[in-house]
């Protein structure tokens, strides 16, 4: 994991400063006993006075595409397991796909995200240039989940050429 230096701005007149952690995280994969993951997060403090106060920070992807945006093209890929993919891949891509179908037996939650936005960061749609949403017909999992199936090696090789890319241009 790399962590990069603080970078210091104002909002809403008050000083804060942020940081970016990023890479792939085989520490604590291997104290959890899973494949090593990919993961962008971010710590943001507050100046009060002399002294600085934790502020917020996590997977705050907006944050972190603000303050590093060399960052951005990879933000997709947090939570992505090497070897395996997205994080639960096929059941949250078919959790979100039931709720943009109309079908799911989960009701809406208060904060839910846009189902479509949802469905689409879970299986990193966009990563690969064929790149299209699928069918959302109440009939059309089964189509959905071959297709699912099929771009995961093609998904996997994108991964791996960003991390070797992102890794030669870390300090």
């Amino acid at each position: 994991m790399y962590t990069t230096a603080w970078r210091e701005y104002t909002s809403a007149g008050r000083r804060e400063r942020i940081r970016a952690k990023y890479g792939i995280d085989e520490e604590f994969a291997q104290r959890a006993n899973q494949a090593p993951y990919f993961s962008v997060t971010v710590d943001i403090e507050e100046r009060r006075g002399t002294r600085w106060y934790d502020a917020g920070g996590g997977a705050d992807h907006r944050a972190a595409a603000r303050h590093f945006p060399e960052l951005k093209p990879y933000l997709k890929w947090h939570l992505f397991s090497v070897g395996e993919g997205p994080m639960h891949y096929l059941e949250n891509a078919k959790y979100w796909w039931e709720k943009m179908a109309g079908i799911s037996r989960w009701p809406k939650s208060v904060g839910e995200p846009d189902p479509e936005k949802a469905f689409a960061s879970t299986v990193v749609l966009g990563a690969l240039p064929e790149d299209a949403m699928p069918p959302t017909g109440p009939e059309d999992w089964p189509i959905v989940e071959v297709w699912l199936k099929g771009r995961l090696p093609t998904l996997l090789d994108a991964f791996e050429r960003d991390m070797e890319e992102l890794k030669a241009g870390t300090p």
